[in-house]
């Protein structure tokens, strides 16, 4: 018996992030997406663009505290560049 086509041996994946779930689940353990198909095509659009909503708010908050990082550095650099506040 082939074992790597049956079905308890392959993982279902999560269309929204890619992540490992079980077939019993009904939403998703990493992102929270809804698995279990809908009767109506928009609530799965709208569902996809929630997911692609909070993937965009993670990353510009990523990018924000990278800038104020990086702008706290180059600050830094400025002001003790210079020798001090006083000169």
């Amino acid at each position: 018996m082939d074992k790597t086509n049956s079905p308890s041996a392959a993982a279902s994946r999560c269309w929204s992030c890619d992540g490992e779930v079980a077939p019993t689940d009904n939403f998703c353990r990493h992102c929270g997406a809804r698995l279990q198909s809908s009767t109506s095509p928009s609530i799965n659009i709208h569902e996809r663009l929630v997911s692609i909503e909070k993937r965009l708010l993670n990353v510009l908050i990523g990018v924000g505290v990278l800038l104020a990082l990086f702008g706290g550095i180059l600050l830094q650099l400025y002001h003790f560049g210079r020798g001090g506040g006083l000169g």
